[in-house]
């Protein structure tokens, strides 16, 4: 399920462009997974992040009703480390794969007053000729973001919402800090360092800084 259309851009997106921004998203994303160079990978997935995921966009949605508690300081310092979050989620797994061997494909657009959705298949190379993997349907929700560019503000994999699953986390970690927002803040930013740090210690292992 994703993100509800009241949370959607006012600028319509085509069919046409949806479908042409997935399979070229789609294709640059698995070749920056796939990339054996762990700095190279890095870097470009972080171009990727910046540019393809509204990233402004997310943040708002996940922390959803606790905004209206945070200053205008809070937002700021919680937006920039929702980016740093965004950035050192797919740094904490080690992924290998050789992008040939994953075919991916565009299934279906839907057209809605306000956004698109896209639901692509993955399907995963075999492990063997006795075991059939099944495929992997992953669906896109877009907008007409920063710049009239498009951009995705949802993916689910499997029909399970990443932005909805971020703010079920985020909103448990605000009620375990007594919905205290600083200390929220010191918690997320401990988490982000974290993850920062180990990304940092397993690039510096791959010899390829």
């Amino acid at each position: 399920m994703l993100m509800p259309s009241a949370y959607a851009d006012e600028v319509t997106i085509t069919s046409s462009e949806a479908r042409t921004w997935a399979n070229t998203k789609g294709h640059e994303l698995i070749l920056a997974l796939s990339e054996p160079n762990l700095a190279a990978k890095y870097a470009k997935l972080d171009d990727m992040m910046e540019k393809e995921v509204n990233l402004d966009y997310v943040s708002k949605f996940v922390i959803g009703k606790y905004a209206k508690n945070m200053t205008s300081e809070q937002k700021k310092t919680y937006t920039d480390l929702f980016h740093r979050y965004a950035k050192s989620l797919y740094k904490k797994t080690k992924m290998t794969f050789d992008a040939n061997a994953i075919d991916f494909k565009v299934a279906s657009v839907t057209e809605h007053e306000k956004f698109a959705s896209v639901i692509c298949v993955i399907k995963p190379p075999k492990i063997s000729e006795n075991v059939e993997i099944q495929d992997i349907p992953v669906q896109f929700k877009l907008i007409r973001g920063n710049n009239n560019r498009i951009q995705a503000v949802d993916v689910a994999i499997s029909d399970v919402s990443m932005v909805i699953e971020y703010r079920k986390r985020f909103y448990q970690m605000i009620k375990d800090e007594r919905e205290n927002i600083d200390w929220f803040l010191e918690r997320f930013e401990a988490q982000v360092t974290a993850n920062e740090e180990s990304a940092a210690t397993n690039l510096a292992n791959s010899g390829t800084i």
